[in-house]
């Protein structure tokens, strides 16, 4: 029992490692403290040394106001598309250094200073708008855009938010588009989707021209909706009518045509079918009267009177009707062999 409670009163190790702890903490206060403020001083320079630019951005690092580098999407080639608009700016001078892909970077500590904007589109949509077709009709069409922040230093320098940036594409875009539509006739406008592309895509490039200087790259433009003003509702669709009526005579014409050949055509082959059919009939009867000619030749040599008589016959056979009189002399030929005939028989 006695060597229980001594077990029991003795301090543990992890009491020693406390107590010593103790010690050393009231000993070396200042050591601690300046140790302390070491470490928190190393954490914040790593933290300002370093910087991290995710998937969707990029960074423009600027070193006492002035532009040092910038960092992009690695499929960023703004730089090598336009690179003759760009000339003259300060991100093809050389002095700007220009980085591609994002993740763990680099600056100075407390003299760097990183400003970070987005690399995915903006869509802009403009407020509706009245515009005329060449022929001076009317529609209210609404503007549609794609387009990226493709110079975070440029855009940083000359524009700086986006609302300036939309400001600035609503100022150019509809003007733009203005103008291509202004160049197509109603039909081409409402249907002629090539016709429509061909003149955005000449628009995209004038507006491009002077968006690049400024960072802005717009990809795509499009008319987003059309509608007719209530004026020109009822001519549009008379006009609509009058189109659907042509195509469907066109259909109906051609549908004529094309019977009237099937026609023709369905009698060009009855009739050779027939003039077959009469051609091979007269020579299966030309052939058949040819035997019947020998048979008959045949039969008539084997007995000459007989035949005579009943060439006779038939003659008499085409000659008389029902209850028919004939009157013939007695030196008539046919009456003599009837007679001659007869007596014959009687014997």
């Amino acid at each position: 029992m006695q060597d229980f409670n001594k077990m029991f009163n003795q301090p543990s190790k992890q009491n020693k490692v406390q107590n010593w702890l103790k010690s050393f903490a009231r000993k070396n206060t200042k050591l601690l403290v300046i140790l302390g403020i070491i470490l928190i001083a190393a954490l914040v320079l790593l933290n300002e040394a370093f910087f991290v630019v995710g998937e969707a951005e990029q960074a423009v690092i600027s070193r006492f106001g002035v532009i040092k580098s910038i960092i992009l999407d690695e499929k960023n080639n703004f730089h090598k598309t336009h690179a003759a608009s760009l000339a003259n700016e300060i991100t093809a001078s050389g002095d700007v250094k220009i980085l591609h892909g994002s993740g763990l970077h680099f600056k100075l500590p407390f003299v760097d200073k990183v400003e970070k904007y987005p690399s995915l589109l903006f869509n802009y949509t403009s407020n509706s708008e009245v515009v005329n077709t060449s022929e001076k009709k009317q529609y209210n069409i609404t503007t549609y855009a794609q387009w990226r922040i493709a110079d975070p230093a440029l855009f940083s320098l000359k524009l700086g938010t986006t609302m300036n940036a939309e400001n600035q594409l609503d100022n150019l875009i509809h003007p733009v588009i203005v103008q291509a539509i202004n160049r197509l006739s109603g039909d081409d406008f409402i249907s002629n989707k090539e016709a429509l592309n061909a003149a955005l895509a000449k628009g995209l490039v004038t507006i491009n021209r002077d968006m690049v200087i400024r960072g802005i790259e717009v990809t795509d433009i499009q008319v987003h909706r059309t509608i007719l003003p209530q004026a020109n509702v009822e001519t549009t669709y008379d006009r609509m009518k009058a189109d659907r009526a042509k195509v469907a005579q066109q259909l109906r014409s051609e549908g004529d045509e094309t019977y009237r050949k099937m026609v023709a055509t369905t009698d060009l082959k009855a009739a050779q079918i027939e003039a077959d059919a009469v051609r091979e009939a007269g020579e299966t009867r030309a052939a058949a009267d040819a035997a019947a000619m020998a048979i008959y030749n045949e039969a008539y040599k084997a007995d000459p009177e007989f035949y005579r008589f009943w060439r006779s016959l038939q003659a008499l056979k085409g000659s008389f009707k029902e209850n028919s009189l004939l009157v013939l002399g007695q030196d008539h030929p046919l009456w003599k062999q009837l007679v001659e005939w007869g007596f014959e028989e009687g014997k």
